[in-house]
Protein backbone atom coordinates (compact mmCIF):
# COMPACT_ATOMS: atom_id res chain seq x y z
CA UNK A 1 0.00 0.00 0.00
CA UNK A 2 1.53 3.34 -1.04
CA UNK A 3 0.69 6.88 -0.24
CA UNK A 4 3.03 9.27 -2.41
CA UNK A 5 5.57 9.38 -5.13
CA UNK A 6 8.80 9.55 -2.69
CA UNK A 7 10.74 6.72 -2.04
CA UNK A 8 8.35 4.51 -0.58
CA UNK A 9 5.83 4.77 -3.49
CA UNK A 10 8.70 3.86 -5.79
CA UNK A 11 9.29 0.53 -3.51
CA UNK A 12 6.15 -0.22 -4.02
CA UNK A 13 6.15 -0.01 -7.88
CA UNK A 14 8.81 -2.19 -7.44
CA UNK A 15 7.07 -4.40 -5.50
CA UNK A 16 4.24 -4.94 -7.04
CA UNK A 17 4.80 -7.44 -9.48
CA UNK A 18 5.70 -9.80 -5.95
CA UNK A 19 3.12 -8.22 -3.44
CA UNK A 20 0.44 -10.95 -4.24
CA UNK A 21 2.90 -13.56 -3.27
CA UNK A 22 4.06 -11.88 -0.33
CA UNK A 23 0.50 -11.54 1.16
CA UNK A 24 -0.69 -15.02 0.16
CA UNK A 25 -1.17 -15.84 3.09
CA UNK A 26 -3.12 -13.61 4.41
CA UNK A 27 -7.67 -14.45 4.38
CA UNK A 28 -8.92 -11.68 3.01
CA UNK A 29 -12.20 -13.32 2.41
CA UNK A 30 -12.69 -13.84 6.25
CA UNK A 31 -10.71 -10.56 7.21
CA UNK A 32 -13.39 -8.58 5.26
CA UNK A 33 -16.30 -10.41 7.09
CA UNK A 34 -15.17 -9.03 10.10
CA UNK A 35 -14.76 -5.24 8.49
CA UNK A 36 -18.45 -5.54 7.20
CA UNK A 37 -19.68 -7.03 10.69
CA UNK A 38 -17.48 -3.80 12.50
CA UNK A 39 -19.18 -1.46 10.00
CA UNK A 40 -22.69 -2.49 10.02
CA UNK A 41 -22.10 -2.09 13.91
CA UNK A 42 -21.29 1.64 13.44
CA UNK A 43 -23.92 1.99 11.06
CA UNK A 44 -22.93 1.37 7.22
CA UNK A 45 -25.51 2.33 4.24
CA UNK A 46 -25.32 1.99 1.34
CA UNK A 47 -23.09 0.56 -1.05
CA UNK A 48 -20.53 2.91 -2.62
CA UNK A 49 -17.32 1.94 -1.33
CA UNK A 50 -13.81 3.85 -2.12
CA UNK A 51 -10.69 2.07 -1.08
CA UNK A 52 -7.60 4.19 -0.18
CA UNK A 53 -4.22 2.99 -1.02
CA UNK A 54 -5.83 -0.10 -2.87
CA UNK A 55 -2.56 -1.30 -3.51
CA UNK A 56 -3.25 -4.79 -6.12
CA UNK A 57 -6.70 -5.31 -5.35
CA UNK A 58 -6.63 -7.84 -2.52
CA UNK A 59 -8.76 -5.50 0.19
CA UNK A 60 -11.61 -4.48 -1.99
CA UNK A 61 -12.09 -7.39 -4.36
CA UNK A 62 -14.25 -9.19 -1.58
CA UNK A 63 -16.38 -6.40 -1.35
CA UNK A 64 -16.97 -6.36 -5.12
CA UNK A 65 -18.03 -9.84 -4.72
CA UNK A 66 -20.42 -8.66 -2.23
CA UNK A 67 -21.81 -6.51 -4.40
CA UNK A 68 -20.45 -3.06 -3.48
CA UNK A 69 -19.81 -0.21 -5.64
CA UNK A 70 -15.82 0.17 -5.59
CA UNK A 71 -13.66 2.63 -6.31
CA UNK A 72 -9.86 2.04 -5.51
CA UNK A 73 -7.29 4.50 -5.26
CA UNK A 74 -3.39 4.39 -4.81
CA UNK A 75 -0.44 6.51 -5.41
CA UNK A 76 2.00 3.02 -7.20
CA UNK A 77 0.70 3.18 -11.24
CA UNK A 78 2.27 -0.69 -10.95
CA UNK A 79 0.37 -1.35 -8.35
CA UNK A 80 -3.10 -0.39 -9.58
CA UNK A 81 -1.92 -2.33 -12.68
CA UNK A 82 -2.32 -5.23 -10.84
CA UNK A 83 -5.48 -4.60 -9.52
CA UNK A 84 -7.00 -4.08 -13.34
CA UNK A 85 -5.10 -6.97 -14.17
CA UNK A 86 -7.95 -9.10 -11.49
CA UNK A 87 -10.72 -6.59 -10.57
CA UNK A 88 -12.46 -5.22 -13.89
CA UNK A 89 -15.50 -4.54 -11.68
CA UNK A 90 -13.54 -1.60 -9.57
CA UNK A 91 -13.02 2.45 -11.29
CA UNK A 92 -8.69 3.06 -10.21
CA UNK A 93 -7.26 6.03 -9.93
CA UNK A 94 -4.08 7.33 -9.25
CA UNK A 95 -4.01 9.70 -6.06
CA UNK A 96 -2.17 10.64 -3.42
CA UNK A 97 -4.15 9.78 -0.07
CA UNK A 98 -3.28 13.74 1.21
CA UNK A 99 -4.83 15.17 -1.71
CA UNK A 100 -7.89 12.97 -3.40
CA UNK A 101 -9.32 13.95 -6.31
CA UNK A 102 -13.25 14.96 -6.31
CA UNK A 103 -14.31 11.44 -6.94
CA UNK A 104 -18.13 11.54 -5.42
CA UNK A 105 -19.56 10.58 -2.39
CA UNK A 106 -19.52 7.66 -0.61
CA UNK A 107 -21.32 5.71 2.04
CA UNK A 108 -18.05 3.68 3.49
CA UNK A 109 -14.17 4.56 2.99
CA UNK A 110 -11.49 2.12 4.17
CA UNK A 111 -7.98 2.06 4.20
CA UNK A 112 -6.26 -0.73 5.23
CA UNK A 113 -2.87 -2.43 5.82
CA UNK A 114 -1.07 -0.35 8.07
CA UNK A 115 -1.12 2.50 4.94
CA UNK A 116 -1.45 5.10 6.85
CA UNK A 117 2.03 4.52 8.89
CA UNK A 118 3.68 5.24 5.83
CA UNK A 119 3.14 9.07 6.90
CA UNK A 120 5.40 9.83 8.41
CA UNK A 121 4.27 13.21 10.28
CA UNK A 122 1.01 13.56 12.26
CA UNK A 123 0.75 16.80 9.92
CA UNK A 124 0.45 14.29 6.97
CA UNK A 125 -1.65 12.06 8.48
CA UNK A 126 -4.50 14.86 9.40
CA UNK A 127 -3.99 16.01 6.08
CA UNK A 128 -4.98 12.54 4.84
CA UNK A 129 -8.11 11.99 7.22
CA UNK A 130 -9.04 15.61 6.05
CA UNK A 131 -8.57 14.01 2.11
CA UNK A 132 -11.00 11.49 3.20
CA UNK A 133 -13.61 13.22 5.08
CA UNK A 134 -13.93 14.93 2.47
CA UNK A 135 -15.22 12.57 0.11
CA UNK A 136 -17.99 10.91 2.79
CA UNK A 137 -21.44 11.20 2.52
CA UNK A 138 -23.51 12.85 5.26
CA UNK A 139 -23.99 9.48 7.00
CA UNK A 140 -21.15 8.24 6.09
CA UNK A 141 -18.53 5.67 7.64
CA UNK A 142 -14.60 5.93 7.85
CA UNK A 143 -12.85 2.55 8.65
CA UNK A 144 -8.83 2.71 9.11
CA UNK A 145 -6.28 0.63 10.52
CA UNK A 146 -2.73 1.18 12.03
CA UNK A 147 0.34 -0.88 13.26
CA UNK A 148 0.57 -0.85 17.20
CA UNK A 149 3.62 -0.94 19.12
CA UNK A 150 3.46 -4.55 19.76
CA UNK A 151 4.14 -4.66 15.03
CA UNK A 152 7.47 -2.61 15.66
CA UNK A 153 8.29 -4.41 18.76
CA UNK A 154 8.22 -7.47 17.08
CA UNK A 155 7.23 -7.78 13.31
CA UNK A 156 9.74 -4.39 12.59
CA UNK A 157 12.22 -5.54 14.70
CA UNK A 158 13.23 -8.99 13.69
CA UNK A 159 14.75 -10.52 10.33
CA UNK A 160 12.62 -12.96 8.81
CA UNK A 161 12.92 -15.64 5.26
CA UNK A 162 9.32 -16.82 3.56
CA UNK A 163 8.58 -18.92 0.30
CA UNK A 164 5.79 -18.04 -1.35
CA UNK A 165 4.92 -19.03 -5.11
CA UNK A 166 8.46 -20.21 -5.93
CA UNK A 167 9.95 -17.04 -4.34
CA UNK A 168 12.20 -16.43 -1.39
CA UNK A 169 11.24 -13.43 0.76
CA UNK A 170 13.32 -11.85 3.03
CA UNK A 171 12.58 -9.28 5.67
CA UNK A 172 14.83 -6.64 7.28
CA UNK A 173 13.57 -4.84 10.29
CA UNK A 174 15.70 -2.05 11.71
CA UNK A 175 12.80 -1.25 14.94
CA UNK A 176 13.80 -2.07 18.49
CA UNK A 177 12.05 -4.22 20.51
CA UNK A 178 11.54 -1.67 23.24
CA UNK A 179 10.72 1.02 20.58
CA UNK A 180 9.00 4.08 22.05
CA UNK A 181 5.36 5.82 21.31
CA UNK A 182 5.77 7.57 17.86
CA UNK A 183 8.97 6.19 16.70
CA UNK A 184 10.28 5.29 13.37
CA UNK A 185 10.84 2.30 11.47
CA UNK A 186 11.85 0.94 8.53
CA UNK A 187 11.67 -2.42 6.40
CA UNK A 188 14.06 -3.63 3.61
CA UNK A 189 12.32 -6.48 1.79
CA UNK A 190 14.17 -8.65 -1.04
CA UNK A 191 12.84 -10.95 -3.20
CA UNK A 192 14.76 -13.71 -5.20
CA UNK A 193 12.29 -14.27 -7.80
CA UNK A 194 13.13 -17.68 -9.93
CA UNK A 195 14.51 -16.40 -13.90
CA UNK A 196 16.32 -18.46 -17.14
CA UNK A 197 18.30 -20.94 -16.68
CA UNK A 198 17.98 -21.78 -13.00
CA UNK A 199 18.63 -18.01 -12.22
CA UNK A 200 17.21 -15.77 -9.88
CA UNK A 201 16.00 -11.89 -9.79
CA UNK A 202 16.89 -10.21 -6.82
CA UNK A 203 14.99 -6.85 -6.06
CA UNK A 204 15.09 -4.77 -3.15
CA UNK A 205 12.49 -2.04 -1.38
CA UNK A 206 12.89 -0.29 1.71
CA UNK A 207 9.42 0.47 3.57
CA UNK A 208 9.72 3.33 6.13
CA UNK A 209 6.56 3.99 9.01
CA UNK A 210 5.75 5.76 12.20
CA UNK A 211 4.04 4.93 14.63
CA UNK A 212 0.86 6.89 15.72
CA UNK A 213 -0.44 6.62 19.60
CA UNK A 214 -3.71 5.99 19.41
CA UNK A 215 -4.84 8.87 21.81
CA UNK A 216 -3.03 10.89 18.68
CA UNK A 217 -4.82 9.69 16.15
CA UNK A 218 -8.54 10.10 18.08
CA UNK A 219 -7.16 14.12 18.22
CA UNK A 220 -6.27 14.23 14.62
CA UNK A 221 -9.68 12.98 13.82
CA UNK A 222 -11.68 15.43 16.03
CA UNK A 223 -9.44 18.23 14.34
CA UNK A 224 -10.33 17.59 10.83
CA UNK A 225 -14.45 17.41 11.77
CA UNK A 226 -14.60 13.42 12.29
CA UNK A 227 -16.18 12.14 15.43
CA UNK A 228 -14.38 8.52 16.60
CA UNK A 229 -17.21 6.19 16.84
CA UNK A 230 -14.45 3.33 17.83
CA UNK A 231 -10.92 2.08 18.82
CA UNK A 232 -10.77 -1.77 18.40
CA UNK A 233 -7.55 -4.13 18.85
CA UNK A 234 -7.70 -6.46 15.93
CA UNK A 235 -7.09 -10.25 17.02
CA UNK A 236 -5.54 -12.55 14.80
CA UNK A 237 -8.02 -13.97 12.61
CA UNK A 238 -9.09 -10.23 11.95
CA UNK A 239 -11.77 -10.15 14.43
CA UNK A 240 -12.17 -6.87 16.46
CA UNK A 241 -12.27 -6.25 20.03
CA UNK A 242 -14.04 -3.41 21.95
CA UNK A 243 -10.73 -2.35 23.81
CA UNK A 244 -7.11 -1.85 22.33
CA UNK A 245 -4.05 -3.17 23.93
CA UNK A 246 -0.91 -1.99 22.17
CA UNK A 247 0.90 -5.03 23.61
CA UNK A 248 -1.18 -7.68 22.57
CA UNK A 249 -3.08 -6.26 19.47
CA UNK A 250 -0.51 -6.07 16.62
CA UNK A 251 -3.38 -3.61 14.55
CA UNK A 252 -6.10 -0.94 15.76
CA UNK A 253 -8.84 0.00 13.70
CA UNK A 254 -10.46 3.08 13.76
CA UNK A 255 -14.44 3.99 13.10
CA UNK A 256 -15.59 7.20 12.35
CA UNK A 257 -17.89 10.09 10.65
CA UNK A 258 -18.48 13.55 9.76
CA UNK A 259 -18.95 15.48 12.95
CA UNK A 260 -22.78 16.33 13.60
CA UNK A 261 -23.06 20.47 13.28
CA UNK A 262 -19.09 20.81 13.39
CA UNK A 263 -16.78 21.83 10.86
CA UNK A 264 -12.78 21.14 11.01
CA UNK A 265 -10.35 23.84 12.15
Amino acid sequence: MTTSRHADALGYDAFAPFYDAFTAGSDYEAWSEHVLALARRHGLRGSRVLDVACGTGKSFIPLLRRGFEVTGCDSSPAMLAEAAGKATGAQLVEADMRELPPLGDFDLITCFDDSLNHLLSESDLARAAASMAGLLGQRGLLLFDLNTLLAYRTTFAIDTVSVSEGMTFVWRGDSSPDAAPGSAATAQIEVFAPSAEGLYTRVVTRHAQRHFPPHRVTAVLARVGLDCLGVHGVLDDGAHTAEVDETRHLKVMYAAQPAKGGDPE
